[in-house]
């Protein structure tokens, strides 16, 4: 099964902001990361 979490990051002010999106593998008994782009280390 593969799950997506997506959140997003911004202010109701502003009006703008990103959403991000972290894929994930699910086995049997252990969860992996799909996504591989780098983020900044302020979105971790």
């Amino acid at each position: 099964m593969v799950i997506c979490l997506e959140s997003y990051i911004g202010s109701r002010e502003a009006g703008e902001g990103v959403k991000l999106e972290n894929q994930y593998l699910v086995h049997d008994n252990a969860i992996e990361q799909m996504s591989t782009y780098p983020l900044h280390d302020r979105l971790r």
